[in-house]
């Protein structure tokens, strides 16, 4: 069976990093990763750069994307200043995304969650207006740093009220690293079942080590689709406690060994860690990318 991994290094992996990577360096990055094998990569946010000065270059940078046969490029919005951006950058496919925390919607977005839904909604209409195909998602949907426990209840509902939106893809976020592979797991079951044949895609984070375990519960409930980081880079600007992503690497690996089809290049994804491990002058919280240089292990 095909899994599916979305990358999200250029974007989740770069936004809370120091040392700004320029434009092309990522636009090399984004060559490269297509060259691994990736077929679902998300390039940029289209958030105000005083607050995610990584993200500065996002027009740009979506503009001198190369257009790949069976390559989606996507890009992140949280409000419709973000679609208008994401729209005249040439993208045809949105990430529009809210969080299921008050708290952090008001941190990430500036918005209550109540605004937060009714701007949802719109985002939604106008991209379609556009032809633009959006992925809907639920951020915080395992825990809130500020809030604790979100209510399964509440999540569903939320779900509800993305599928009636006119999404194409829906998408939940452990965007703290919260969440455990019981309760994800059975979340998720209800969650692809509610779904009713939408493409459901599941964002971790591994702040708390449960990252892979809780890719592991998800694909045994039926999700498809994952995101992930190379070198596990990774981590929100408004969650000081959030860390990396699952590394795609080490996603690719415990896949595989379980007889999941991912399509991607291993080594060629390392590659592009490795490079980013000595521009960032230290390593990074992946595992894979580093050992084919330590032993003769034959997954690399």
């Amino acid at each position: 069976m095909k899994i599916v991994l979305e990358e999200q290094g250029l974007r989740d992996g770069f936004q809370t990093l120091d040392k700004v990577v320029p434009t092309e360096t990522k636009l090399r990055y984004i060559d490269m990763l297509v060259e691994a094998g990736l077929k679902r990569i998300q390039v940029a946010s289209f958030v105000h750069p005083k607050y995610v000065p990584q993200m500065a270059d996002a027009d740009e940078l979506c503009r001198q994307l190369k257009p790949q046969e069976g390559v989606i490029y996507s890009g992140l919005v949280l409000n419709l200043k973000g679609v208008e951006r994401g729209l005249d950058s040439g993208l045809k496919h949105l990430a529009c995304s809210i969080s299921a925390s008050d708290t952090h919607s008001q941190k990430n977005a500036r918005m209550t969650l109540d605004e937060a839904k009714s701007n949802f909604k719109e985002m939604v209409k106008v991209s379609k207006a556009a032809g633009i195909t959006v992925r809907g998602g639920i951020q915080c949907a395992f825990g809130c740093r500020f809030e604790g426990k979100i209510a399964p209840e509440h999540v569903l509902d939320m779900v509800d009220h993305h599928l009636d939106s006119g999404i194409d893809e829906l998408a939940l976020a452990d965007s703290t690293g919260m969440g455990n592979p019981k309760d994800l797991g059975e979340l998720m079951e209800k969650v692809v079942a509610r779904a009713k044949g939408i493409p459901v895609v599941l964002h971790l984070h591994n702040t708390e080590n449960k990252g892979y375990a809780n890719l592991v519960a998800a694909v045994m409930a039926g999700v498809k689709i994952f995101d992930t980081a190379f070198g596990g880079l990774g981590g929100c600007p408004f969650i000081k406690s959030a860390t990396g992503n699952i590394a795609t690497e080490d996603t690719v690996n415990v896949l595989e060994q379980m007889g999941y089809d991912t399509g991607i290049d291993i080594k060629k994804v390392a590659g592009i860690s490795k490079e980013m491990e000595q521009f960032l002058g230290n390593s990074l919280p992946g595992q894979l990318y580093d050992l084919g240089d330590k032993t003769d292990i034959k997954r690399i």
